[in-house]
């Protein structure tokens, strides 16, 4: 087990197989493409750890909370490193973050700062 990994799992997380999609429902981008000594990472969204799609769903300030939008990111971050392990095998062969540019489905006029 990898440093990172071990140290996810003292944290209680795990992560998630490949994203199981909806019966019928054929994926056309691979999850992860290394190009030289960078990995693109594509969007991804949360995960059970069955793989299955996560819920709840909807937008944050309507439909859900911001704790449910916190945990759905967090979600969508170990299924991001889910696709990274697959596609290394290992967690400690990512030396660095280049850019990090994550979207939040949220209701008009949410803000997060005004709960």
């Amino acid at each position: 087990m990898s440093r990172i990994e071990a140290r996810l799992a003292k944290l209680g997380l795990m992560l998630p197989p490949a994203v199981k999609p909806p019966l019928g429902v054929i994926l056309p981008f691979r999850f992860v493409r290394v190009t030289g000594t960078r990995a693109l990472i594509s969007g991804h969204s949360p995960q059970a750890v069955d793989g299955s799609i996560a819920g709840p769903f909807g937008k944050v300030g309507r439909e859900l909370t911001a704790e449910q939008g916190y945990a759905a990111a967090r979600l969508t971050a170990l299924s991001m490193l889910g696709s990274l392990q697959r596609e290394f095998g290992d967690l400690d062969r990512v030396s660095q973050w280049v850019r990090v540019f994550g979207m939040v489905n949220s209701a008009p006029g949410f803000d997060s700062n005004r709960r």
